[in-house]
């Protein structure tokens, strides 16, 4: 019976574990970064590569592919109101404008 650990561990003399083990730590970053779930995908596919003259598998080729599907930061949103020629602005054009205060002024308070 064949071991799939072990097999793992020799396919491709260690790099293909190491490359999953790279690929897992990255994907294992992102989630503790964005809270949010991740999924790492191991895919071996197995095929027939030297048969003897009865017809008899007598070697096989193994191939890998790792993926991962990494989760994202929110990129968050920006709001905009409308004006009356149907553009865009920051500032709400119904907002009434505080006399005597102009933007990005501080005041300290005592």
């Amino acid at each position: 019976m064949a071991d799939f650990i072990a097999a793992l561990m020799e396919m491709r003399n260690g790099g293909t574990a190491a490359d999953c083990n790279r690929k897992f730590n990255k994907l294992i970053a992102a989630v503790t970064e964005t809270r949010k779930k991740g999924r790492i995908t191991l895919s071996i596919e197995i095929s027939p590569s030297r048969m003897d003259s009865m017809g008899d598998v007598k070697e096989v080729d193994l191939h890998h592919s790792c993926k991962i599907s990494e989760p994202e930061l929110d990129p968050g949103r920006s709001i905009f109101f409308m004006t009356k020629d149907g553009g865009l602005s920051r500032q709400d054009p119904n907002q009434l404008e505080l006399e005597g205060l102009e933007e990005g002024e501080r005041r300290e308070v005592e």
